[in-house]
């Protein structure tokens, strides 16, 4: 589960890049398929990251760094949704894009340092 999880937030950080570029360099907004296979990837990261905490929790490990990545990853889902949002102007965009990935990176960092005593 841990490796389908890690390929799904690659594939997830590749959209994001994608979508950013688009309205950073064009100012255009990425097709619908993007859009829908980027809610799906959400869905699905949410879901195995939650199957991957309770096997966590089930043998006591420590998971203040897990409730760190759900918070930042609820900034970086709505930072993106005002970033990607078509009747957003230039700077709310380039602003959400910035929030959305300095969560992104958070996010990354609490993956690969997983602090035992974060809180």
């Amino acid at each position: 589960m841990k490796h389908l999880h890690t390929l799904l937030v690659f594939i997830l950080i590749a959209i994001f890049i994608y979508q950013s570029f688009l309205v950073l360099s064009a100012n255009k907004r990425a097709p619908r398929p993007i859009k829908i296979s980027s809610h799906i990837l959400y869905a699905l990261v949410i879901i195995t990251g939650a199957w991957m905490l309770m096997q966590l929790m089930a043998v006591n490990a420590p998971v203040q760094w897990v409730f760190a990545k759900i918070i930042l990853l609820i900034a970086a889902i709505s930072a993106s949704i005002k970033a990607f949002n078509a009747q957003a102007t230039a700077s709310q965009s380039k602003v959400g894009i910035v929030i959305a990935g300095i969560a992104y990176i958070g996010i990354v960092i609490l993956a690969y340092v997983k602090p035992d005593n974060l809180f």
